[in-house]
């Protein structure tokens, strides 16, 4: 009853277009749904996602994640940090660093365990888990914890991997019933379970592996027949590159012609493999309206970044800074969120734990680059960035060398001396500059399929302002992050 009276404060709150304060200890209950590597292409393969968490909450049409990649993505969404501030810009070291660093003992988690709730994360945590903390490490601020251990070899997780259940490890083989997304589910119904008996609000992270590569299905759907062509763009196996950095160009040309049956190939493997999570989606709703909790409870769809199936002449990947990579699949719903909007401003994965924050009524550290986007959820209005900084990859020779030295390598960007990039994803523009010198510029509304490159074009003028405000943006921390991202726009000539 307390916990029904407190989010009918929280709505009437939201729906009068001001941010939500929870003065209350029982407070409503947060699951974060997180798909690893998937891109916008392939939300509408998600008919129950789309339909029990778009179509029921907001669809957030311009999310972005600030670095490409799963780790620093990770990283950021559990600090509201940009990754320069995180520390963790590659997924090598990783989880080693952001050990070393200290930084889980104040991150999103940890927060709302100190406000009373109950917190539990199933699956993926962050690459490289648990280098150098030992194999029975369980971070601070979990109530209950099931983490894939790194892999050394050629496996994945979907089989044949083996998970940190609370200190003690459980091994998984290749049976039907060790299929990863199915044993995530069976781990967040037993959380829900014990948090509803407790009588507790909970926060659980269900972190999936799909549909990264290999994209493995589960069983049952082995044999569901997706025959959809890849969804081209004019992007894609963009014909002249020669506008483009000569770090895309060696990309481009570094392997086998990947053509539109290889793109298509992988895109019906990825779309199989996310049927099992689009199960678990509906099960999971279905159990909290079993348990009287679904009115209180909000509930995200995400992706830790985007993904690019033969984009400017690139193969499968991600890690770039173009948009197929930093664009991502984004769904809430909940108390107080209105059915079926959108929200356009552009919100990224740094928002992500000051929003949730919010909710759940507690303050975020100073530390937070990020902002609460919870006004826009009721179709409320709130001031807001012009842009966000887009980073990736040690740029000075000793992070370089510590983050080469560990065996997982990116197969990306890093590859490729001089990859490492900084830049700046306005509201009509993405104005990127890499470690080698090289620019890139896209006026995305003539081009927003980033085709031209105009760095050559622009005056120095224009080129002197937009580094100037990268130069800030990508030193910044907390309220000045803030402040510079209400000055990105530009008038580019």
């Amino acid at each position: 009853m307390q916990k029904r009276i407190v989010n009918a404060i929280i709505t009437l709150v939201l729906l009068t277009g001001c941010a939500a304060k929870n003065q209350f200890k029982d407070s409503p209950n947060i699951i974060l749904i997180l798909a690893d590597d998937m891109d916008l292409a392939l939300t509408p393969y998600m008919e129950r996602t789309n339909r029990l968490i778009g179509e029921q909450g907001a669809t957030l049409d311009n999310y972005f994640v600030t670095t490409p990649i799963c780790c620093p993505s990770r990283a950021s969404m559990l600090r509201g940090q940009y990754a320069h501030n995180t520390d963790i810009l590659q997924n090598t070291p990783g989880f080693a660093r952001f050990y070393k660093l200290d930084e889980e003992k104040d991150t999103l988690n940890v927060w709302l365990q100190g406000a009373g709730y109950r917190t539990a994360l199933f699956g993926k945590y962050l690459n490289n888990y648990p280098v150098n903390a030992g194999r029975n490490y369980v971070p601070p601020g979990w109530t209950d914890w099931a983490a894939f251990i790194a892999n050394r070899d050629e496996g994945n997780f979907f089989y044949d991997y083996v998970m940190n259940e609370n200190g003690s490890l459980a091994e998984y083989g290749d049976s039907p019933e060790d299929y990863s997304t199915d044993v995530i589910l069976e781990k967040s119904l037993a959380f829900i379970e014990s948090s509803v008996a407790a009588d507790s609000p909970f926060f659980l992270f269900v972190s999936v592996y799909a549909p990264h590569g290999p994209a493995i299905p589960a069983a049952r759907h082995e044999a569901l027949d997706y025959a959809a062509a890849y969804p081209q763009k004019p992007s894609f196996n963009e014909a002249d590159l020669s506008d483009k950095p000569r770090l895309i160009q060696r990309l481009a040309s570094g392997g086998d012609e990947f053509d539109e049956d290889d793109a298509s190939v992988f895109f019906q493997g990825r779309v199989r493999s996310l049927q099992a999570v689009d199960e678990l989606v509906e099960t999971l709703v279905q159990t909290l309206e079993q348990n009287g909790e679904l009115d209180d409870t909000y509930i995200v769809f995400a992706s830790d970044n985007g993904f690019h199936l033969g984009e400017h002449g690139l193969p499968s990947g991600k890690g770039t800074a173009y948009e197929e990579d930093i664009r991502a699949p984004f769904m809430m719903r909940g108390p107080g969120i209105k059915p079926g909007i959108t929200v356009s401003q552009a919100i990224a994965n740094i928002d992500f734990a000051p929003t949730v924050a919010e909710i759940a009524g507690v303050a975020p550290p100073d530390f937070v680059d990020g902002r609460s986007f919870l006004p826009f959820l009721s179709g409320g209005e709130a001031p807001w960035r012009e842009g966000i900084l887009i980073e990736f990859g040690y740029i000075d020779e000793e992070a370089i060398s510590e983050a080469l030295s560990d065996p997982e390598g990116d197969n990306l960007l890093m590859g490729i001396a001089g990859g490492a990039f900084r830049g700046i994803r306005g509201a009509d523009y993405v104005y990127i500059e890499y470690a080698n010198d090289e620019v890139e510029f896209y006026d995305l509304t003539a081009d927003p399929h980033q085709l031209e490159n105009l760095a050559g074009r622009l005056s120095a003028e224009t080129l002197a302002q937009l580094h100037a405000k990268l130069d800030a943006l990508k030193i910044c921390e907390a309220e000045t992050c803030r402040a510079l991202e209400q000055d990105l726009k530009i008038e580019f000539r």
